[in-house]
């Protein structure tokens, strides 16, 4: 008998399919790359390097977005919904958390209000060391892109706590960019 973990991962492995001729992993009808964690890392300090901080944070963000739209067309294709806060969970558990991103929690979701809170721990941006600075604007990009794909509107976001500060978790808001640019404004 199934332990109530293994039913919640059977999804996310169920299409998985590795293709040793080809040399291919592929699931739901898309091509997936394991890399590690430390390659996201070099990518990061080569843009910084090459870009500065401020160009190299808006890309990372900026490409995460994108790739957040992604998750959410991949999620419809293995069958998990998007109409609930509790299938969204689902969907960041299954394309979050077991693919590696960290530990996500769909804190609140308003589909009236246009906005969520979303925390996540471990996240791939955070390293080993603390920082004045919050860190995961690749991660906030996917979540944010995600967000944008549920709502199907225009949103932006901003990291309220991060690890990489030295927070317990990371916590980014996300919503409408009027609103998101209010909140900013009473942060700084």
């Amino acid at each position: 008998m199934k332990t109530k973990a293994q039913k919640k991962s059977a999804i996310a492995v169920k299409d998985l399919i590795l293709d040793q001729k080809k040399g291919t992993l592929n699931a739901y009808g898309e091509r997936f790359l394991l890399i590690p964690v430390k390659l996201i890392h070099s990518i990061e300090d080569r843009l910084t390097e090459s870009l500065g901080s401020v160009t190299a944070t808006s890309f990372e963000y900026e490409i995460g977005r994108e790739g957040g739209s992604k998750f959410i067309q991949l999620a419809q294709k293995a069958g998990l919904g998007i109409k609930t806060a509790q299938e969204i969970q689902r969907v960041a558990d299954v394309l979050g958390t077991m693919s590696g991103w960290g530990k996500i929690d769909v804190v609140d979701f308003d589909f009236s209000k246009k906005s969520t809170r979303i925390r996540w721990k471990n996240g791939v941006s955070v390293r080993n060391r603390t920082g004045k600075t919050h860190v995961c604007h690749f991660g906030r990009g996917i979540l944010t892109g995600a967000v944008a794909a549920i709502l199907r509107s225009s949103c932006e976001s901003i990291e309220v706590s991060c690890q990489g500060k030295g927070d317990k978790f990371c916590e980014a808001i996300i919503g409408e960019p009027r609103e998101i640019n209010r909140l900013a404004d009473t942060i700084r």
